[in-house]
């Protein structure tokens, strides 16, 4: 287990960061018992006292996923600093401990238990992946306020886990209508043969795509080593395919495609759609350009492209407490940012005096969060998105030029319908 590691942040310039992003409109007071002053509290709260609150968060700052998740965290660090430079949550400075899990979930729940017993953490502000199922229903059990991107099925129907996004162990039709309304009409899945989490995604894209009539014609496993894509390209070419969905990665995508122009399936033309689930992030564009595009991404975010108030506020504070981070517009990062600014809406939520049950059914309560304005959806029901899996995904297109993504769908998010886990098995018969 890692050394305990405390973190707080001292920071000048909140004059500046308020002037040129409005962050004090995204860190205004609200929610009920406000007009308490936080000294006033007579009980004892384990993270809580009159000046500060605690909150935990495991993440893998060693490991394989190491490199990918500092965004992540860089992303929680400028959310919470930012609130701290405006004189915290309710007069409380939010600082955090953290523990290392190395990638290893058997070590997420060593950290966790840690955290809330020992260290006394208020609740925790939980990285993308690392909540195994184990992790969930301890935290649960103990009635511990969670934020974050909820990216494992374990954290749906759990009251105190809180988040924007719910991946589920069911699907949802969206990712088959996004490649019907680009006039696929038979797919090729992609899996990745190396990676066994995969499967459960291909098989929720398989029920997606059936879901949305079109013709699922094979699932093809891909290997960073031994994929041999001039053969794959002939392949798909034999079968009649005019669609990839699936896990189809920017480092797969950028050897592939440009296999397929070879045997004349040309994207945009014969071929209708190539659809992946990641890499809406400038480095993409500046490491492939030309190679992927026309190639459609996926993404739970609003597309930076647009400009919004939160995306200002986001990129400002980024510059500004994160600047290690370049590009700051990763998805990543963004993800940290929304899950540290739910867990400041479930502290104001949670009033002067605040217990973790207060901050669940005050923030379970909330039916219009704006996801720090920039979630698919404007009003975020907190009251009844944690019954099923998210359905509302933004689709981009990288140029031509290979220099830029462009917004589909006229800038608005694709929202589908949901579809079971009894769907999901069904349809993968």
């Amino acid at each position: 287990m890692a050394p305990f590691r405390w973190r707080s942040s001292s920071r000048t310039k909140a004059a500046l960061l308020a002037a040129a992003t409005g962050l004090t409109m995204l860190v205004a007071c609200g929610g009920p018992g406000t007009t308490a002053a936080a000294g006033s509290c007579t009980s004892s709260v384990a993270g809580i006292t009159p000046t500060g609150v605690k909150a935990g968060m495991v993440w893998s700052d060693t490991g394989p996923s190491a490199e990918t998740m500092r965004a992540f965290r860089a992303g929680v660090d400028a959310r919470i600093d930012a609130a701290n430079e405006q004189g915290g949550i309710l007069g409380r400075k939010v600082t955090y401990a953290w523990r290392d899990d190395q990638a290893d979930k058997s070590l997420n729940l060593h950290g966790t238990q840690d955290l809330v017993q020992n260290e006394k953490v208020f609740g925790i502000i939980a990285m993308p992946s690392a909540t195994s199922a184990e992790t969930s229903d301890w935290l649960a059990s103990q009635g511990i306020p969670v934020t974050g991107l909820a990216s494992d099925a374990s954290w749906l129907g759990k009251n105190n886990m809180f988040s924007w996004f719910y991946l589920g162990d069911g699907s949802v039709t969206t990712w088959g209508d996004y490649v019907s309304h680009e006039h696929g009409t038979r797919a090729a899945v992609i899996a990745v043969s190396a990676n066994a989490s995969n499967g459960d995604f291909t098989q929720q894209i398989v029920a997606s795509l059936k879901a949305a009539h079109i013709t699922v014609v094979r699932t093809f496993a891909i290997s960073d080593t031994t994929t041999n894509y001039a053969s794959l390209a002939q392949q798909i070419k034999a079968a009649g395919i005019d669609s990839l969905a699936g896990v189809l990665l920017p480092d797969a995508a950028a050897q592939l495609i440009p296999a397929l122009k070879e045997v004349g399936l040309n994207l945009g033309q014969s071929l209708k759609v190539a659809q992946m689930p990641l890499g809406y992030d400038p480095t993409v564009l500046a490491k492939y350009g030309r190679t992927l595009a026309g190639v459609s991404v996926a993404t739970a975010i609003r597309p930076f492209e647009e400009g919004a108030p939160g995306q200002r506020a986001f990129t400002s504070a980024m510059e500004l407490y994160a600047p290690e981070i370049q590009p700051p517009t990763q998805d990543s990062a963004v993800d940290g940012w929304i899950s540290a600014d739910l867990f400041i809406r479930g502290l104001r939520a949670a009033g002067a005096c605040p217990t973790r049950q207060s901050f669940i059914s005050g923030l379970r309560a909330v039916k219009d969060y704006d996801g720090a304005g920039m979630s698919p959806l404007a009003k975020n029901d907190l009251s009844a998105n944690y019954k099923q899996t998210t359905s509302c995904y933004y689709f981009l297109k990288i140029s031509q030029d290979g220099a830029a993504f462009q917004p589909q769908n006229g800038g608005q998010p694709f929202c589908g319908s949901p579809i079971s886990p009894a769907e999901v098995a069904a349809a993968n018969q």
